[in-house]
């Protein structure tokens, strides 16, 4: 049988302390295998203890979830670096669209936020043994700047990266494109030229609640992932999150889908499809 391997992340540790919660009780628990960690987040220093504690009792892989925007809805966030600051709107913070960030990055930006945010990762005693990148702005998938200077990063660091060597199209919209498929294959040669590590396929539900419908349509969507999974190691991330005052105030609905997502990591009938399918639960690929 060929053997198939999956790390199971929790995303986005630091977007506020109740989800840090969550997010520490599904590694205890060893519902999830790794998390990424917002070196921007404005409670770093509030939750980063807990975790680094909690690591080391415990193996799981720990990512820099490189930021180069804000997210909607919430409080902004800043470059940690000067260089970072083409990036930002006039009021100073990372914009809330993906694809401006992406439209405003030059390499010497990425660069230097990047080494900014490691930084901010060893100050608060966070060691990593890989980089991703939230909304997948330093991909350069679209044609934006930055994926060559976090190559370079990865390889000084013998860090792994999150990029796919499998391109699934649910990431993107539903096809992939003659330009996306061209810049995957070049950054795949990029990355095996200089030795870093990426796993075979990435994997979530990219649907927003209001097509998602229930808890469980999005819980059926995971388990229907399981058999797409290749031979090699693999990752299936999701953003689980706590059901707060803060985040209705900020998301309303639209927050369940990381309410459902903390639920269906921890649901006897996941476990059982992993279990069904043959699937090992790693912490790296």
């Amino acid at each position: 049988m060929n053997a198939r391997r999956l790390v199971l992340t929790a995303d986005d540790y630091g977007y506020d302390p109740a989800s840090a919660e969550v997010v520490l009780d599904l590694l205890q628990d060893g519902y999830v295998s790794a998390t990424t960690v917002l070196a921007v987040s404005e409670y770093l220093d509030d939750v980063a203890p807990q975790l680094a504690a909690l690591r080391a009792n415990h193996d799981f892989g720990v990512g820099l979830h490189v930021s180069t925007n804000s997210d909607r809805g919430r409080e902004p966030w800043t470059p940690l670096s000067p260089e970072g600051s083409v990036l930002a709107d006039p009021d100073g913070n990372l914009p809330a669209d993906p694809s401006v960030a992406e439209e405003r990055a030059t390499p010497e930006a990425i660069s230097a936020e990047v080494t900014a945010q490691m930084i901010r990762m060893r100050a608060v005693g966070l060691a990593i043994d890989r980089i991703d990148s939230h909304s997948g702005t330093v991909y350069g998938l679209h044609g934006g700047a930055g994926l060559a200077e976090v190559l370079t990063a990865c390889a000084r660091r013998r860090l792994a990266f999150r990029f796919p060597r499998i391109l699934d199209a649910t990431l993107l919209g539903g096809q992939i494109s003659p330009t996306v498929a061209q810049a995957h294959r070049r950054a795949l040669r990029a990355a095996d030229d200089l030795g870093v590590a990426l796993p075979q396929t990435l994997l979530t539900d990219p649907r927003p609640t209001d097509m998602i419908g229930s808890y469980e349509n999005l819980r059926d969507f995971y388990i229907g992932l399981l058999p797409l999974l290749p031979e090699g190691t693999s990752e299936i991330f999701a953003h689980p999150g706590a059901d707060t005052a803060w985040a209705r105030e900020r998301f309303g609905a639209g927050w369940d889908k990381r309410v459902w997502e903390a639920r269906m990591l921890r649901d006897p009938a996941w476990r059982d499809a992993l279990e069904r399918e043959g699937i090992e639960v790693v912490a790296r690929w």
